[in-house]
């Protein structure tokens, strides 16, 4: 057989290719071999940014390292590979920052975000399985980004897991990590996660971690609840209450009010006190401790008092005391209860009492006939005509003398308190009760005592239960003629009776006009800012000072900026705490200053003359004539000021008639002047009447003050 050559050369091509295909398919073995065993010993040095590309036996190194020597350690590893022929590193480093930022934020509606500087792929995927782990049910948002810094990355790493766990407790919240500093803000869910975050932060940080701020409100409470019990067996307090220095503050006013008693606390913390809480609640505690026994409960703003004080007395202080000192806008249920004495004490003689009990009215005790029993129901019924009079009495014989007198005088008083009692045992006749005019519960004592005058002895207990005000509005004014007249709102009889004193020691000489009324307060500080406001109007040529809750407002002309700034200097140092003063105070020119002086010597010639008229009539007597010459004399020493001249009457006779009257008397003296050489034009004038007294029109010797003429200068 002889060879063909061809055929040969036909068979070996396919043998070329299956051997190409051979060795391609081992080479791709042998790369991937390389790659995985190179991934792997990086991963094993904690290299595993570095990601290795293969091209034969030769391998190039990409990534980002987070640290400067990271490439090289990356290159020294994936030599030491067998099978490695070369390795080239074209690796870089990861951004550094200056200020290494993380911070991790939980809305509180199924969102966690993750952001900031993470200084590497093992620290980022350590913070999310710690994420997940802390937020399991929570979709979380990885934008944290590789950077390197100037930072302990391992206390860096546990600060920021600690971080996350401590945030899983709020119902939401965010932190930041500023390189060690933490900073902490968010609401806790339930007052335990509040107490465990707050201890937490602490004293549980990791070594290294600073805290730098820590917000952490407790959980709201609604309603917001609290209540304290006082038992045989002690103490007992639950509820919440709003910081744990409130709560602290509470335990320990209550174990200093109720002394040795046992004490059991059971508040937690939660936000959403009622404002005024504190205080509300201060008060609750000492007022509990007034009774033998009792509790108190707070349901937002609604507060139900309830316990068994010793006396009606103590039981009507706790009432009034939770009335006027618990914070406005809280609704007070009380059921105090006390034991109630017989009205009729043993041997106490012929007893005789009518009770108003606030909506009903009973007459009690003995009376001396069928027609006496008739005739004090009637009374009683037509001195309360709203309310049900029940009949009580019984006739029997030994009425004391009188009684009828001292019978009346009780049940006058009587409509005038909210509820009360009045007793006549023989010849003493007791009224006690409780009003809301503070006025009356002044008063009543010496009016029941007028109106029962020898008849029997009154002794009186009115408690006042109406709320005393604090901030009263008062009004001081001296006007250009030098009157002062006080007006608004006094505390009581002695305070206002003090300032009126205290005005007339100031204004000597000066007509004072009170038209102040008593509303009930107590008398300072009220007294003492008056007085401060009073003595510094006295040095006002003209003006007025008023007041209103606590600011005293001044205004009016001095003589110079001296005297302007001094009295803001005592106004500022001198009112009583709390009070602020603001002033409108002008100081007067030179012509001012001319026209005050010329009314001032116009004043005093008038104070110590005599101006006087025929009785009912405008005729000028023959003894006012020297007094007038005088006032010629002292209007041309000051020719360019003009002169009103007022008139004015006492009270006798009709309003009509005084208006006329003193108009017409102003009149007069204006003829005498300009007769007498001052320029007519310059004089003006006007009556008053009776409208302006400066004296008591009761007595005669205070309509002949009232009965006078007065003189104001002006610049124009």
């Amino acid at each position: 057989m002889r060879c063909n050559p061809s055929y040969w050369l036909l068979g070996l091509i396919p043998i070329a290719m299956l051997s190409w295909i051979a060795v391609q398919v081992q080479h791709q073995d042998i790369e991937s071999d390389l790659a995985t065993r190179t991934a792997d010993a990086l991963k094993r040095a904690g290299l595993g940014w570095a990601v290795p590309h293969v091209d034969g036996r030769d391998i190039v190194l990409t990534g980002k390292a987070p640290e400067e020597r990271g490439p090289v350690l990356a290159t020294a590893h994936t030599r030491n590979v067998w099978g490695v022929r070369v390795a080239h590193n074209r690796s870089g480093l990861i951004s550094r920052v200056a200020n290494y930022q993380w911070s991790a934020v939980s809305d509180g509606a199924g969102h966690l975000r993750i952001d900031g500087d993470v200084p590497s792929e093992r620290a980022r995927r350590a913070i999310l399985s710690t994420a997940k782990t802390a937020f399991p049910t929570v979709a979380i948002a990885d934008q944290m980004r590789l950077a390197r810094g100037s930072i302990d990355r391992e206390a860096w790493l546990a600060g920021a897991e600690f971080t996350l766990k401590t945030l899983a407790e709020l119902k939401s919240g965010q932190a930041e990590l500023a390189a060690l500093d933490l900073s902490m803000r968010g609401q806790a869910a339930t007052s335990q996660a509040y107490r465990d975050v707050k201890a937490a932060l602490a004293k549980q940080r990791p070594e290294g971690v600073k805290l730098v701020r820590a917000e952490i409100a407790a959980p709201v409470a609604n309603p917001y609840v609290w209540a304290v019990k006082k038992g045989p067996e002690g103490i007992v307090i639950s509820g919440f209450a709003p910081t744990d220095e409130i709560r602290s503050n509470t335990i320990a006013k209550a174990k200093s009010v109720f002394g040795k008693l046992a004490f059991a606390d059971h508040t937690d913390i939660a936000a959403g006190a009622p404002e005024g809480w504190a205080k509300a609640v201060g008060i609750v505690i000492e007022q509990l401790a007034q009774l033998k026994l009792g509790e108190a409960s707070f349901h937002g703003r609604e507060l139900t008092f309830s316990g068994e004080a010793n006396d009606e007395q103590i039981a009507s202080n706790v009432r009034r005391t939770l009335k006027l000192d618990v914070p406005q806008g809280y609704k007070i249920t009380d059921r105090i209860r006390y034991p109630k004495p017989s009205l009729f004490a043993a041997g106490s003689g012929y007893v005789m009492g009518i009770v108003n009990n606030g909506s009903s009215v009973d007459v009690i005790g003995m009376v001396p006939s069928e027609a006496a029993r008739a005739a004090l129901v009637d009374a009683v019924k037509a001195r309360f005509p709203q309310r049900t009079v029940n009949d009580k009495t019984q006739v029997a014989p030994g009425a004391p003398e009188g009684w009828q007198q001292c019978v009346v005088a009780g049940l006058a008083s009587l409509a005038r308190l909210t509820k009360g009692k009045s007793l006549l045992s023989d010849h003493k006749l007791e009224v006690s009760g409780e009003t809301n005019d503070y006025v009356a519960s002044k008063s009543l004592p010496g009016d029941i005592k007028a109106a029962a005058g020898q008849t029997c002895e009154t002794t009186t207990k009115i408690a006042f239960t109406g709320q005393m005000k604090t901030d009263l509005s008062w009004k001081a004014t001296r006007g250009a003629n030098g009157m002062v007249t006080l007006e608004g709102e006094a505390p009581d009889e002695p305070s206002r009776v003090r300032l009126i004193d205290e005005a007339q020691r100031i204004y000597s000489g000066s007509s004072i006009t009170d038209n102040m009324k008593i509303v009930g307060a107590t008398p300072e500080p009220w007294l003492s800012a008056t007085r401060v406001a009073l003595a510094q109007l006295a040095r006002l040529r003209r003006g007025d000072v008023e007041m209103s809750d606590k600011t005293l407002m001044i205004e009016g002309a001095a003589e110079s900026d001296k005297v302007a700034d001094n009295i803001r200097s005592v106004l500022s140092t001198d009112l009583p705490p709390g009070y602020k003063a603001q002033d409108s105070i002008t100081v007067m020119s030179e012509t001012e200053k001319a026209a005050d002086s010329c009314q001032t010597l116009m004043r005093a010639t008038t104070a110590k003359g005599i101006i006087n008229f025929a009785r009912a009539s405008a005729d000028l007597t023959s003894d006012s004539t020297q007094t007038l010459k005088e006032l010629v004399e002292v209007a041309n020493e000051c020719p360019s000021f003009k002169i009103e001249i007022e008139g004015h009457t006492d009270a006798e006779g009709t309003d009509e008639r005084n208006q006329r009257l003193s108009n017409r008397r102003a009149n007069a003296v204006a003829d005498f002047l300009a007769q007498n050489g001052v320029d007519r034009s310059r004089l003006s004038t006007i009556g008053y009447g009776a409208t302006r007294p400066i004296a008591d029109n009761a007595t005669e010797e205070g309509r002949a003050k009232n009965r006078r003429i007065e003189f104001n200068v002006n610049t124009n």
